[in-house]
């Protein structure tokens, strides 16, 4: 059982058909809002496996599983798997080494409840991760030319892969406010305005599960101006994968550094 369909989805990967995965999150309900069911209790109470992201995100899981009755359940929490704080950026299935790491957790913890089908989940592991592989050497490719240029970002749900890929991020400011829900600063506002107008930015990263009005301008401002736009979505869509949504985002990244 996973919190979100992103992990289940690696977690079906690499556990085959010995595994019977199920996501609590499938469609772009956002996280932070999400309040579980009693339905959803009981799904994680008898989960042998239940994964979540941590540092924060959905503390809803992690109270589920704190409340959970089975002893013999192993809990994987992602952030604690990447090393990482309360406090810190929690969008870490961005980071291209996040599905790595947990693709390999994952095979050691499935080969601890069937250990007669211990190579088969590391060979599934392994599988997963060279598919992998074509997407972080896009990553690479990217960061060629990416140049250190600065770019900005409606939230800071793309930064890790925009860090991988060399880039800079110039509105933190902004970004978080958006996040947080509240009104950016009107320096903040000002400032990224004028990073679009001036061209200062490479291109803007847009959020599309979110909804704000100066988010809006800011996308018909760069249109505008002719300053590209990079699409990205906090959950999966549910018709693909993990690796075809990421791979499509840094394609985005691909084009814009194109034009």
């Amino acid at each position: 059982m996973s919190s979100v369909n992103f992990y289940g989805d690696v977690a079906k990967q690499v556990g085959g058909k010995h595994v019977k995965v199920a996501s609590i999150i499938n469609s772009n309900v956002d996280p932070h809002d999400f309040e579980p069911t009693i339905n959803d209790a009981k799904k994680v109470d008898k989960a042998d496996v239940v994964i979540a992201n941590g540092i924060c995100y959905d503390d809803w899981m992690t109270n589920l599983i704190k409340n959970s009755n089975d002893k013999k359940q192993t809990d994987i929490d992602v952030g604690t798997l990447m090393h990482k704080k309360n406090g810190d950026n929690e969008h870490i299935w961005y980071d291209p080494q996040t599905m790595d790491k947990l693709a390999n957790k994952l095979a050691a913890v499935y080969s601890k409840k069937r250990p007669q089908d211990k190579k088969l989940y590391y060979h599934n592991a392994n599988f997963y991760r060279q598919k992998w592989s074509k997407t972080t050497a896009l990553i690479k490719q990217i960061k060629k030319y990416s140049h250190g240029k600065y770019v900005a970002v409606s939230e800071p749900v793309f930064d890790y892969s925009l860090i991988s890929m060399g880039y800079k991020i110039s509105d933190n400011g902004f970004a978080n406010a958006i996040e947080k829900g509240v009104d950016p600063s009107a320096t903040d506002i000002t400032h990224l305005q004028s990073d679009i107008t001036h061209h200062k930015i490479a291109f803007f990263v847009n959020n599309i599960q979110a909804s704000d009005p100066v988010v809006a301008g800011m996308v018909d401002l760069a249109k505008k101006n002719h300053v590209p736009i990079v699409n990205v979505s906090e959950t999966k869509p549910p018709h693909k994968n993990y690796i075809q949504w990421m791979t499509g985002q840094y394609r985005q990244v691909l084009h814009a550094q194109k034009q």
